[in-house]
C-alpha cells in the first residue's frame, strides 16, 4: 500500500507530517489521507518525492526493490538534503567542488592527528 510506504519514507527521513507535506508541496491533511489510504498521490506528487529525496518510484508503487536509489540518502540530514536539492545544477556543481576540497583538507588533518 502506497500510504504505508509514504509513512515509512517520512519516518526514515525523520520528518513530521507537516515537514514532509510542506517539502513536497501538499497540505498536511492531504498527506494524512495518503498515509491512511483514503486517497492516493498522483504521478506529480510521486515524482516530487522521488526527486526531492532520492526515493525509488518502483519501490514506492510496488514495494519491490530498495526504498532509496542510493542507500546513502537515509544517512543525510533531511534539512541538508532539502537545501541541496533547492540549488540549481550549476550551484550544486560548485558546492560539490567546495565540499571535495573541504573533505581533502579535513581528511589530511585527521591523518596528521592519528600519527
Amino acid at each position: 500500500m502506497i500510504g504505508k510506504r509514504l509513512k515509512k519514507i517520512r519516518k526514515e527521513l525523520g520528518l513530521t507530517q507537516k515537514e514532509f507535506a510542506s517539502s513536497i508541496e501538499i497540505s498536511e491533511a492531504t498527506l494524512r489521507r495518503y498515509e491512511s489510504g483514503q486517497n492516493f498521490p498522483d504521478a506529480e506528487v510521486l515524482e516530487r518525492i522521488a526527486n526531492k529525496y532520492g526515493v525509488n518510484t518502483h519501490w514506492l508503487v510496488t514495494g519491490k526493490g530498495p526504498m532509496f536509489l542510493k542507500d546513502s540518502y537515509k544517512n543525510i540530514d533531511p534539512e541538508l538534503l532539502e537545501v541541496l536539492t533547492s540549488l540549481s545544477p550549476e550551484h550544486q556543481k560548485k558546492l560539490m567542488e567546495i565540499l571535495r576540497e573541504l573533505s581533502n583538507i579535513l581528511c589530511g588533518f585527521k591523518r596528521k592527528e592519528e600519527k
